[in-house]
């Protein structure tokens, strides 16, 4: 998502240092990226044989299929165009073609993917009541969505930020807002609103501490983020190019926003293991 809708739309406004920008992004894309599609798609098809009996086969094969669409056409079309942009540039026509090739072959399928999803986790906390359910769902597919956008936004274009240069940076910079607005901010604030809910209304088998402890780190992030990382650092960084402020982004982004997202990430997880450790002490007594 964040690869498509936000750098696709402005890569094409870096000139200056495009060779450089362009090295970081094929490097971080593939330990960040490439690997971790891999992992994804070995795990889909381990599902088929380790899922609980209640799981339609259709599903599981339909998630398979689609999930190798996505990684194949990563691994094998994608990742090659992305190789020969430090050479070549982000030129208009390899611009379309990769937005087209995204849009038709990763993000359709991947819509698809999860959206069967959570029909299966549905089907896995048919146990549990509607509200505390469907809370936890969205709570959990939103956090861990907006774990992706924030690790590609954070670990692969911060670094870029860098080696952009004075003269492209404020076109560069203000690309693609709308897209960031809507893709990457505005998603990260509604864990917040469910969490809150959570607290009161969670499935069976998540201890009373995890949902607080949640909460605390997401309040503990947008606290920092609003108070250190856009007055100081993001807000100034709209007006002009600043090698120091971005260098000092990079510095402070994983010790003071790094860590608690990575507690919050973990506990959110162990919530779900949690729960079916419930159903499966339950089913063994």
């Amino acid at each position: 998502m964040m690869v498509h809708f936000v750098g696709y739309n402005r890569f094409d406004k870096i000139h200056e240092h495009i060779q450089a920008a362009m090295e970081i992004f094929n490097h971080r894309m593939t330990l960040l990226c490439y690997v971790p599609a891999g992992v994804l798609l070995f795990f889909s098809i381990a599902l088929y044989w380790f899922s609980p009996s209640n799981f339609p086969r259709w599903i599981i094969i339909s998630i398979i299929i689609l999930t190798a669409i996505s990684v194949v056409t990563t691994l094998f079309f994608i990742a090659p165009i992305h190789a020969t942009l430090p050479a070549t540039g982000f030129q208009e026509s390899i611009q379309n073609k990769l937005i087209s090739i995204s849009l038709y072959f990763q993000i359709i399928p991947s819509f698809a993917t999860v959206f069967l999803a959570l029909i299966l986790l549905n089907k896995y906390l048919a146990d549990t009541k509607s509200l505390a359910k469907w809370l936890f769902i969205l709570a959990f597919a939103l956090i861990f969505y907006t774990a992706g956008t924030d690790y590609v936004e954070t670990l692969i274009y911060y670094p870029i930020w860098s080696v952009i240069g004075e003269k492209d940076w404020l076109t560069f910079r203000h690309e693609s807002g709308l897209y960031f607005f809507r893709v990457y901010l505005i998603p990260s604030y509604f864990p917040l609103i469910l969490l809150i809910f959570l607290n009161w209304w969670r499935p069976k088998g998540i201890p009373k501490l995890f949902v607080p402890i949640a909460l605390f780190c997401v309040l503990f992030i947008l606290g920092v983020s609003a108070t250190y990382f856009i007055p100081k650092l993001q807000v100034k960084l709209n007006a002009a190019f600043s090698q120091q402020l971005i260098e000092d982004l990079n510095k402070n982004q994983f010790p003071l926003r790094g860590i608690p997202e990575l507690i919050y990430f973990i506990v959110t997880a162990f919530m779900f293991v949690k729960i079916g450790q419930r159903k499966i002490s339950e089913d063994n007594a």
